[in-house]
């Protein structure tokens, strides 16, 4: 997640004939005439409204507000965009206009509405005072409100009784015109009291773009939209193909995640390469949905008879035994990404094309910093055997959805169940209102997984909080989760630590070093990876690896840093999970895991001892390939 993607400022086109959003600047049917341009809060990677999210929109406002949008919604093309905020927060979007949003409060741990003016005339032409959270103001107070002053309560004529401080309010004026929305700063016993002080925070608002559009349903998107989807689909197989001619000695695959960008994406090749056969990667991380494999299972026995060829990097049950090596993952240490995905995903690679494969993969500049600073063509330094390429680079999910939509792709049914996000369902990337919907939608899911939370909780001695309040997701609190810990008065540590395999260095009068562990070194064990270090000498009751000397009570150096050398090695001669991130990486084919103890193994013949494969264990200290932040 991390910091927002800003690519300056964000706007949709409307059709004001067709009341439907383009993505270009006309209309297939009605031409530029009728076009009018919508500000929208930045990135603007808007996306269509699923009929749950529309019937959790109503629900949301139902309860703040008293009334019901349904004759509001009704028949139209409703679009959230998704906007930066201590959580998830999304404007919605009808008719042309910024209708309110829907945030979820990480403190209250639930969602509020809120309205822009447009929103609040449209509530209040339907219902009047028969709604909640209005206000009138006297019309003294209407100059000073439109020049951006806040409300005092002795402008206020009458109040409805049910706000309270904080609450999203409407003003309006004694003629029944809408001014303005704003936050309550008081309660309505304060407001009618006239208590002094602040009565509310107006918002400044200024373009009204308030109107009513005609019905129109999905068919009347692609129409409107049908030719400049087309140029984009066609841009996006030019670069496939131009891609493809450019890695010509690389067989061509998709990665497919069952989501919808990787979706496209695979509506694409299917176009651009179907005829000539390619390759679908999927990577079944052992954490995914169960509807995600039902999904994934249906897509292939649908186009394997059509020659395409499928193959599944299968993580097993990496992350579960991963799990008591590492303790939860977390933000800032997403050991899982290398364990369930870089992992397996390499060692596919290489068993299937060891000469290496072009990627065509759904990623999008919209989505992270990281991933906006990302070439459109880049060389994986975690996964050395792929080339990877994005076609849909440049697109905003509503391009992703049109095209999925245009072509009647089958898309996975996650999407209709309010979740945003496709992957695994564990994540500690996902938002606290993502893991509220988990507990909502998939109550079996969060379940198996807030008892291992549990356990751990227990384990380091955490209040019940670091589970309600998603503390879990860091290893180390971030300056916003201290500051909620803060408000909600609760004790969390500020960072957490497992060690499962310790030690200490001892320098001896010598200049020598000792080192020892808090547990018995296996020499049979540390003869499998010993390696590593450099040549290997094997003595009755020692084994010697390059520099270093392994006793059962310790290891033995003349050097520091061998020291730590030989504390990495015997963390990875225990806890390996066998991941398989080392395998892809050695450049001499030295590494392999056992099947059996599902642990690496060294080559002694092949190995050079270059330590590569230090450098991308997810055990030790490195950086993390999604997101650069340490392990």
């Amino acid at each position: 997640m991390g910091r927002p993607v800003f690519l300056g400022k964000a706007y949709i086109n409307w059709c004001e004939k067709c009341n439907v959003p383009l993505i270009g600047d006309s209309c297939a049917v009605h031409g530029k005439e009728s076009v009018f341009r919508l500000n929208i809060t930045p990135p603007g990677d808007l996306r269509f409204a699923f009929e749950k999210d529309i019937e959790f929109i109503r629900s949301v406002f139902r309860e703040h507000y008293g009334v019901d949008l349904g004759e509001l919604f009704e028949g139209k093309v409703v679009l959230l965009n998704k906007t930066p905020g201590e959580d998830d927060t999304y404007e919605v979007i009808l008719d042309g206009y910024v209708f309110g949003w829907i945030r979820f409060d990480p403190l209250e741990l639930k969602w509020t509405p809120g309205l822009k003016v447009e929103g609040a005339m449209a509530l209040w032409k339907r219902f009047g005072k028969s709604m909640r959270k209005w206000i009138i103001v006297d019309e003294g107070a209407i100059a000073p409100i439109l020049s951006g002053s806040n409300l005092l309560p002795v402008g206020i004529i009458e109040a409805e009784q049910s706000i309270r401080r904080n609450d999203d309010v409407i003003l309006v004026s004694e003629s029944g015109e809408v001014i303005a929305t704003g936050i309550a700063k008081k309660d309505y016993e304060s407001l009618a009291s006239k208590e002094r002080g602040t009565g509310v925070k107006v918002r400044r608002q200024k373009a009204i773009n308030y109107r009513e559009g005609r019905k129109a349903t999905m068919e009347d998107v692609l129409r409107a939209n049908s030719i400049e989807l087309e140029r984009k689909v066609m841009e996006a197989r030019r670069f496939m193909r131009k891609v493809a001619a450019k890695y010509s000695d690389l067989p061509i695959a998709v990665a497919f995640s069952g989501g919808k960008d990787s979706l496209a994406v695979l509506g694409l090749a299917l176009e651009e390469f179907g005829d000539e056969g390619f390759t679908i990667f999927f990577n079944n991380t052992g954490i995914e949905f169960p509807e995600t494999l039902e999904y994934v299972e249906e897509l292939r026995r649908e186009l394997e008879p059509k020659g395409i060829k499928f193959i599944v990097a299968d993580a097993g049950d990496a992350f579960w035994r991963a799990l008591h090596v590492f303790s939860p993952p977390g933000r800032d240490y997403r050991w899982c990404c290398k364990v369930t995905k870089l992992g397996p995903i390499t060692m596919a690679i290489k068993e299937n094309y060891p000469k290496g494969v072009l990627m065509f993969v759904g990623q999008r500049k919209y989505e992270s910093i990281k991933r906006f600073k990302q070439p459109r063509v880049w060389k994986n330094p975690w996964v050395p055997n792929e080339t990877g390429a994005s076609p849909i680079f440049h697109w905003r999910a509503l391009e992703v959805w049109l095209y999925i939509f245009s072509r009647n792709l089958k898309y996975n049914p996650l999407y209709e169940d309010r979740l945003d996000r496709i992957g695994c369902f564990l994540c500690p990337s996902a938002s606290l209102a993502e893991i509220y919907t988990l507990k909502e939608e998939k109550p079996e899911l969060w379940a198996r997984w807030e008892n291992e939370l549990k356990r751990w909780g227990k384990r380091f001695g955490m209040p019940d909080e670091w589970i309600t309040y998603g503390f879990w997701r860091w290893k180390k609190l971030s300056r916003g989760e201290k500051a909620i810990a803060r408000e909600l008065g609760v004790d969390v540590p500020e960072e957490r630590s497992w060690e499962p395999v310790k030690y200490s260095m001892v320098e001896n009068d010598d200049g020598t070093f000792t080192v020892r562990f808090n547990t018995v070194v296996n020499l049979r064990r540390i003869k499998e990876v010993a390696p590593i270090l450099g040549e290997v000498e094997e003595g009755e009751n020692y084994i010697r690896a390059g520099e270093v000397i392994f006793r059962e009570d310790g290891a033995y150096t003349g050097d520091f840093d061998e020291g730590v050398q030989a504390y990495y090695l015997i963390k990875r001669a225990y806890e390996c999970v066998g991941c398989g991130v080392c395998v892809g990486k050695c450049p001499e084919g030295a590494l392999s895991i056992d099947p059996r103890s599902r642990k690496i193994v060294v080559n002694g013949e092949l190995c050079t001892h270059c330590r590569e494969c230090m450098d991308v264990c997810p055990l030790l200290k490195i950086k993390n390939p999604a997101e650069g932040s340490q392990l």
